[in-house]
């Protein structure tokens, strides 16, 4: 590349992944990628489609205590979501009870140009959420293995 960065803007990759809503979040703030997220608005978790629960996805590094807590926390919420149904509530409604460690898959689209951006900060960067670098870390490394010109970085562990 010898620091002529624009040359990776033709190249480009999508990615699925499988996480909760606040990571979600996160990564939607990459304005320079195209997104397809699952939507909340119309899962319908009372369904067989869902097996009739929601699903979470638990934070790295909770401790046993902390742990109990959280799943109390996720299982309070989704009795009252299926209450909410019940009562007559649409899923849009529903789903304002649910929180952002509710599971959601989203496709991430962008040119190798912003994936070296988002790996600086989301898996190099030992400041980015916990739950974000258990994502982007293996993401990063196949690309650094497949792609070394473009995606050699540096360290991220």
């Amino acid at each position: 590349m010898h620091g002529h960065e624009a040359v990776i803007e033709f190249g480009s990759m999508a990615v699925r992944f499988i996480t909760d809503r606040g990571i979600t979040h996160e990564l939607v703030r990459h304005r320079l990628c195209s997104f397809v997220q699952e939507s909340t608005r119309y899962c319908n978790y009372s369904t067989g489609k869902f097996n009739n629960e929601v699903t979470f996805i638990e934070p790295v590094g909770l401790d046993n205590s902390s742990r109990i807590d959280w799943a109390a926390g996720c299982e309070s919420a989704e009795i009252r979501y299926f209450k909410l149904l019940e009562d007559g509530a649409t899923p849009q409604q529903a789903r304002a009870i649910l929180p952002n460690c509710t599971k959601a898959e989203i496709v991430v689209r962008a040119n190798f140009r912003e994936w070296r951006h988002i790996f600086k900060l989301r898996a190099i960067s030992k400041a980015a959420h916990p739950d974000m670098r258990v994502l982007m870390i293996p993401l990063y490394k196949q690309c650094k293995d497949l792609l070394p010109c473009v995606f050699d970085m540096g360290e991220a562990d």
